[in-house]
């Protein structure tokens, strides 16, 4: 037993002066290198950290120098409109707002008081909240309204307090804004177009919806506009799931109907710089707007109503509820 012992004291004074010499092969000075290599980790870690929360709150940051400014210069006008809002009882759509624009809606909801910068709400509908919504950012829509000779019609906050039970919302508190603006109000997010090729279109008479891809198209954009001159063609301002922006550069006769209420058939290629290839979609479009570009260009303002389909040597159509999916998940993951 006292041999057993014996040797087990040598073998752990053996492991023990092993480990001791690992420890100065690689740390060169035991416990003081060891809290000057934590030093040299916290130092660069913090900064690096700090970056971090400071861009992710950016958008808080800017807000809340604004807010300060606000209180300074605008306090006025500003508690007018509130106490505007809060005595008329205006109905206000409360829904987030993210980089690619007005996301889901939150609530219908009233302002019952602000106090020290804060708009307590009274709520009317209001749907499922299962997501943490403390310090998102929102956007409030109201019925367009007059002030001081200038029209309004929304703000855009944050919401300082929310309280839930379950998943129904209870309370919500949102900032006071810093400014009272007009927005037009959009269904989808836009996608501008940058340069022209990266959205190219082909476009037909509605007329010929039966037979279109039998025929040249009526009017399209082009790769190379410098060698065009003055002949007619396309130009791409903006798309989204919903329907597109487009302009008709030096239109002449000849071209398909265009008025109000006309439908076009559109072939729309848009370049993918994941796959570095074009994605195809066929749609009919309604003209929803007609107005004047710069040099005589005539801009249109087009809906998308209806999804085509190849089936065998024949397109099918099927009838677009607000936006064609297909193309809503192609431009959400280009914007990713």
């Amino acid at each position: 037993m006292l041999n057993a012992s014996v040797e087990t004291m040598i073998e752990f004074s053996v492991q023990s002066d092993y480990l001791r010499q690992v420890q100065r092969t690689f740390g060169g000075g035991g416990n003081m290198d060891i809290l000057g290599y934590l030093s040299q980790v916290v130092l660069v870690a913090v900064p690096v950290v700090a970056v971090m929360v400071l861009w992710k709150y950016r958008h808080m940051l800017a807000f809340g120098v604004g807010h300060l400014v606000t209180n300074l210069v605008s306090s006025r006008s500003h508690r007018i409109i509130e106490n505007y809002l809060v005595s008329k009882g205006v109905l206000l759509d409360v829904c987030l707002y993210t980089p690619e624009g007005v996301g889901m809606k939150i609530c219908d909801a009233r302002v019952r008081s602000v106090v020290r910068g804060r708009m307590n709400m009274q709520l009317v509908n209001v749907t499922s909240a299962t997501m943490k919504l403390k310090n998102s950012r929102v956007i409030c829509f109201a019925k367009p309204f007059s002030y001081s000779g200038r029209r309004i019609n929304s703000f855009i906050s944050y919401i300082s307090h929310m309280d839930r039970r379950g998943v129904v919302l209870k309370e919500l508190t949102l900032l006071t804004p810093i400014r009272y603006q007009f927005i037009i109000r959009r269904r989808h997010a836009r996608r501008r177009v940058a340069g022209e090729g990266a959205v190219r279109v082909k476009v037909w008479s509605g007329r010929k919806v039966n037979s279109f891809w039998m025929t040249r198209p009526d009017m399209q954009t082009v790769n190379n506009p410098a060698l065009y001159g003055r002949d007619t063609r396309l130009v791409v301002d903006n798309i989204s799931a919903g329907g597109l922006r487009m302009f008709v550069l030096h239109p002449k006769g000849g071209l398909p109907p265009m008025q109000k209420g006309n439908q076009l058939v559109l072939r729309v290629s848009i370049w993918n710089p994941n796959t570095k290839k074009f994605t195809y979609f066929t749609a009919l479009g309604t003209i929803r707007s007609r107005f004047s570009g710069a040099g005589g260009a005539l801009g249109l303002g087009i809906q998308f109503t209806s999804e085509g389909e190849k089936v065998g040597n024949r397109y099918t159509w099927h009838t677009v509820k607000g936006e064609i999916k297909p193309l809503a998940k192609f431009l959400a993951q280009l914007q990713e």
